[in-house]
């Protein structure tokens, strides 16, 4: 199941990168680089709790069941319950201590894109916690520069909810049906055609002979060409149900269907073979319109064995918790415009395929000094996570405004 539509993925990821990403743009209050007594001779503190109206672009999933979220803050703030997040800084001298944490809760309903469900649901639980060492590498009164380096702890809770969709069903296992019985059938004609010429000049021994052959040939077919056809309709069918294309394999074809598609070919080969007898003899063909009846019976028990394969195949509920760390590095840099106006901007990059295959973020913001000890920030911030861990997938995109308070003490 694709698209969650207004997404309870969207919000969590909303504030998701919130915690994920620790700059949050505080200001720091200009020092004047003197030799060491440009710095306070203690430690400074800072506390900014912050929020982030973002929007979700991405892709999560468990297995089979998995959606695409592409959802504005305000589809996502319908279905935020809870949510949470503040940053807090240490530093002495050059060196800082930064922390942040994020907590959210949502949940959503929407309609997939396939025709396999008709209602998908998510309940989605995030957790992001940020530990990070920086160093002030250049202070002067007109701003600083910081590196850092640390680790981004990701927990995601995610449990997911569809029906199925009968009709649905029932019309993508009739088209997949039709299509099997399409290619067999061509395939036989292919095969009798060359065979018409000497089967009306033989003998009856011959025409046995013959009938046979054509028999065994399009048995072998239906061992050969329809069983690599059905692997492909279901293939098409599980795509339909929302099965990542990473995660298709050779389709695994049931019991019921395998017995269909022998019940088909010897169906299919009656059929031929009447056509055949019916070429030497007028009053055969009753014979043809009564294999031609039993080929449609079969092509709709085997349309009724796919239709039973996809509800087997396709999961109602999943759920999965998932947590991992990121090892991250990055820079920030504060500009002051005037004594009470400033612009920040912070991009780190992280997981290399330790925990994310891949993690990165940028800030970019303006500040207003209101006293000594108080400012705040408004921007925009940008989050991207590709993470996947066996049937797991987070591929997300978190990106929006971004407000902070921050209060020094």
């Amino acid at each position: 199941m694709n698209h969650l539509s207004r997404t309870t993925l969207s919000a969590s990821l909303v504030l998701t990168a919130a915690a994920g990403t620790t700059f949050g743009g505080s200001p720091e209050t200009p020092v004047v680089e003197t030799p060491p007594a440009a710095f306070a001779p203690g430690w400074e503190f800072r506390a900014s709790p912050y929020g982030w109206l973002t929007g979700l672009d991405g892709d999560t999933g468990i297995g089979s069941l998995n959606t695409h979220v592409d959802d504005s803050f305000s589809d996502i703030a319908q279905h935020l319950k809870f949510a949470a997040a503040i940053q807090f800084e240490a530093r002495k001298d050059r060196w800082g201590i930064i922390a942040d944490g994020f907590y959210a809760c949502l949940g959503d309903s929407g309609n997939p894109p396939g025709s396999i469900y008709n209602h998908v649901g998510a309940d989605l639980k995030e957790f992001l916690g940020e530990l990070s060492v920086a160093y002030r590498v250049y202070e002067s009164p007109s701003g600083f520069v910081d590196v850092y380096a640390g680790a981004r702890y990701n927990y995601l809770g995610l449990d997911l909810h569809g029906s199925l969709n009968p009709v649905g069903i029932q019309t993508a296992s009739t088209a997949a049906s039709d299509r099997v019985v399409t290619g067999l059938t061509d395939r036989a004609e292919e095969i009798v055609q060359p065979k018409i010429n000497d089967y009306q000049a033989a003998s009856a021994t011959r025409r046995a002979s013959i009938e046979a052959k054509i028999t065994a040939d399009i048995k072998a077919e239906a061992d050969d060409r329809v069983k690599e056809d059905l692997k492909r309709e279901l293939v098409r069918l599980r795509r339909e149900g929302g099965l990542s294309a990473r995660d298709i394999v050779d389709a695994r074809i049931s019991a019921a269907v395998k017995v269909e598609r022998v019940k088909l070919a010897a169906a299919a080969a009656s059929l031929e073979v009447a056509k055949l007898r019916a070429s030497v003899d007028s009053s055969l063909k009753g014979k043809v319109t009564r294999a031609e009846a039993r080929v449609t019976q079969a092509k709709q028990n085997l349309s009724a064995a796919l239709n039973q394969q996809v509800i087997a195949d396709s999961p109602t509920s999943a759920s999965a918790s998932e947590s991992w760390v990121d090892p991250i590095i990055g820079v920030r840099a504060q500009w002051n415009i005037t004594p009470k106006w400033y612009l920040a901007a912070k991009t780190d990059i992280g997981g290399f395929s330790v925990g994310s295959d891949l993690a990165w973020t940028f800030q970019g913001t303006v500040g207003y000094q209101f006293t000594e000890k108080v400012s705040a920030d408004l921007g925009y911030r940008y989050l991207h996570t590709d993470y996947s861990d066996g049937a797991f997938t987070y591929d997300m995109a978190t990106a929006g405004l971004y407000t902070g308070l921050n209060i020094r003490f």
